[in-house]
């Protein structure tokens, strides 16, 4: 008896339209899998490929004109949503843990990462890298490159400030290390990086566990940035310079204080 996969719904898109999404049907028909994508109730196109049966994660540009499909394994697909056609397809063979669109859906950051590679897909990594792209045509602009390799291996979620021209990136995967680096986030280019807060001894002790910063959000004119730690501090600094302004100490809701940051500059 055939077994046929759950439906998956990938909802996706936060802006331009919230009734946007993405249904995959995986071995629909077997050994492929069928992509429904609606607006609303409105099929808007379907396609059968036997790519989308390995994607893991879709996203919408906030304008609903792109969709993104990929997976962890670096498998990329990108889908024209008014016309249904699938623009581009590649393969990076190494890890593609992010992708994101810019506000303007104009450009496309790709976060690959590139351990436990061979020699061969350590040059593919190299080739790739966290970087920035063009979306018509799909194509890099450039690495997202900092002073240091590990800058631009952020593990953290990345954010826009009002006008897309500036991003942040935190990484939570150490102690030691920047909180978060700022970008630009045309270019990719690094502006400054954001140096963590003191932890204890006795907490750095307690290894991977107790990881540092969380998240981070740029204020609306790009010029600060606010970083939430894992004890629930909240630091702000200065975006151009990466100085610490202060400390505000611990709220009882951070995530509803990182919104308002992001949308207000307080």
């Amino acid at each position: 008896m055939q077994k046929i996969w759950p439906l998956l719904t990938l909802l996706l898109c936060a802006t331009a339209s919230a009734e946007l999404r993405a249904n995959i049907a995986r071995d629909t028909p077997p050994g492929q899998a069928t992509m429904k994508v609606y607006d609303g109730e409105k099929l808007l196109f379907q396609a059968t490929t036997q790519g989308l049966n390995a994607v893991t994660e879709s996203k919408f540009s906030p304008d609903g004109k792109w969709l993104v499909n990929f997976t962890e394994q670096g498998y990329v697909q990108l889908w024209n949503v008014p016309t249904g056609a699938r623009v581009r397809t590649f393969f990076s063979s190494t890890r593609l843990m992010k992708a994101d669109f810019t506000p303007d859906s104009q450009r496309l950051l790709l976060n690959f990462w590139g351990d436990r590679l061979t020699l061969e897909q350590q040059k593919s990594w190299e080739q790739y890298h966290s970087s920035m792209w063009t979306l018509e045509p799909l194509q890099r602009l450039g690495k997202v490159n900092g002073t240091r390799w590990w800058d631009s291996r952020y593990t953290g979620n990345v954010h826009f400030d009002a006008a897309g021209e500036r991003m942040v990136t935190a990484s939570f995967r150490r102690y030691e290390g920047q909180a978060a680096a700022v970008w630009n986030a045309k270019t990719g280019a690094l502006i400054a990086t954001l140096p963590r807060l003191l932890y204890p001894a006795e907490a750095r002790a307690r290894g991977a566990g107790d990881r540092g910063s969380t998240d981070a959000r740029l204020s609306p004119d790009g010029s600060r940035v606010l970083v939430r730690y894992v004890d629930g501090r909240l630091a702000e600094y200065d975006a151009n310079t990466g100085h610490l302004l202060k400390v505000r100490g611990t709220v009882a809701d951070t995530g509803t204080a990182l919104e308002q940051f992001a949308r207000e500059g307080r």
